[in-house]
């Protein structure tokens, strides 16, 4: 038997961490998992950049657990994603979908969209790769869209679609850095008040938040001013970065790209 499970990206409007409650849009870039029951071990190959395969076997277990079948079942895992890891772009989000799914197909199993975002966001904290659950990042990933979320609740505050953009990602080559939880709830106030303009300009938020971040974590937003310099709509960091998002007009992202200082991907909005 075999199953495949696809899964998408998505940047960040407002940090889930600071408070508990995080904004974001999704964008098109793709995680595919193709999920195979032969072999004599688990194995699992992640196609792209060297990464720990520990949370892709968690998937696998507690999805077997979750729908009654042997969770020490031989198999093959093999995962390919358009999202760096580690630069704070949800790939652990997305991987945790593209391989539930994966799993639900190969046993011709369904399960609520839903519960099973909320399946993947247990995996993520089994596997230590997230702060808070991450609901709105695996939330984003899945249905794309505009989406606000209480992280502690895994709840959907608003759902809303999204005008399309291109989305320019400068992706750095080293991995984000650890900051402690407390260093984000610190900046607690100056969120509350982008929350306040999220409800009616999410593009400014995505830059305020990008920028209030950067100061949490230490990254310079010379990136960030010079897609503003070059016309793009909105500029920040995403997650816990490094990544800066650039969203800018839909035909702009290209050109846009081709002036930045950073190493770019060009997808768009979803």
């Amino acid at each position: 038997m075999s199953g495949i499970g696809t899964s998408h990206g998505c940047i960040s409007v407002l940090n889930g961490i600071v408070s508990g409650t995080g904004a974001v849009i999704g964008i098109a870039l793709t995680t595919e998992a193709a999920f195979d029951l032969r072999g004599t071990e688990p194995y699992v190959k992640i196609i792209g950049e060297d990464t720990d395969d520990n949370l892709a076997r968690i998937c696998v277990r507690r999805t077997l657990e979750r729908i009654g079948q042997d969770p020490g079942v031989n198999y093959h895992l093999t995962i390919k994603s358009e999202i760096p890891p580690s630069r704070g772009l949800k790939s652990s989000s997305s991987v945790c979908n593209a391989v539930i799914k994966a799993v639900l197909d190969a046993y011709d199993e369904e399960m609520d969209t839903i519960e099973m975002i909320k399946l993947g966001v247990e995996c993520a904290k089994e596997a230590k790769v997230t702060v808070t659950g991450s609901y709105d990042d695996a939330c984003g990933c899945e249905l794309g869209g505009y989406i606000v979320t209480s992280n502690y609740e895994n709840r959907i505050l608003k759902q809303e679609p999204l005008a399309r953009y291109d989305v320019i990602l400068c992706t750095p080559d080293y991995i984000k850095n650890k900051v402690p939880k407390e260093k984000y709830q610190a900046v607690a106030p100056e969120m509350e008040e982008i929350k306040k303009i999220a409800e009616t300009d999410v593009l400014k938020a995505l830059t305020l938040n990008g920028k209030l971040i950067a100061g949490v974590t230490g990254e310079s937003t010379e990136i960030i001013d010079k897609a503003l310099e070059l016309g793009a709509l909105a500029a920040g960091i995403s997650g816990t970065g490094p990544a800066v998002a650039v969203v800018c007009e839909t035909g702009k992202g290209k050109e846009i790209a081709e002036k930045l200082p950073c190493n770019t991907i060009v997808t768009e909005t979803r």
